[in-house]
This record gives structure tokens, C-alpha cells and sequence, in this order.
């Protein structure tokens, strides 16, 4: 199963990635999955909660970073008149 899917494939063309929409689908209809048990649904929101702490822990890095640049000024050494916003140095 790909990592990033949230739900088991329901047949050998189904990669189980939701929202996908494909040619033989009619506007909006899901192909008809079976029906999820009580732990499956736990297994699945679990998922979802540890995606969401791994979004959490790399937006905080990435706003430490950032300060950390910033305080630093790393544009200077790197012969910017400004702190780079959104570019590679």
C-alpha cells in the first residue's frame, strides 16, 4: 500500500489514494468499498493524528530555522541586501 494512502486498496486498479477521480467514474461517485470496522476506522484516525504531529514538528522546525537565519543574517555573507524570502542562496 503507498504510504500516503488513507484507505486499503478496494480491488488490483484501485491504488487507494482517496478523491481521485478516473475516466470510467460518473461525476462524484466512489466505487463502492466495504464497510469499515471500528478498528480499521481507529487504525485510519490514528494515521491522520500522527500525519497531522508530523506537520506540527516540521512547521516548527522550519519557523526555528527561519528565526534562526534571520537573527543570523545569513544574507549578509551571501552578498544579499535583504534577507532572501523564498529563494535559494
Amino acid at each position: 500500500m503507498l504510504p500516503h494512502a488513507l484507505v486499503p486498496p478496494a480491488n488490483a486498479e484501485d491504488d487507494g489514494v482517496v478523491g481521485e477521480q478516473h475516466e470510467d467514474q460518473e461525476h462524484g461517485v466512489e466505487p463502492a468499498r466495504p464497510p469499515l470496522t471500528a478498528a480499521r476506522a481507529r487504525e485510519m484516525t490514528a494515521g491522520l493524528r500522527a500525519a497531522m504531529d508530523d506537520v506540527r514538528r516540521s512547521v516548527a522546525v522550519l519557523a526555528a530555522r527561519v528565526r534562526d537565519a534571520h537573527a543570523a543574517r545569513v544574507w549578509v555573507p551571501l552578498g544579499h541586501s535583504t534577507f532572501p524570502v523564498g529563494s535559494t542562496c
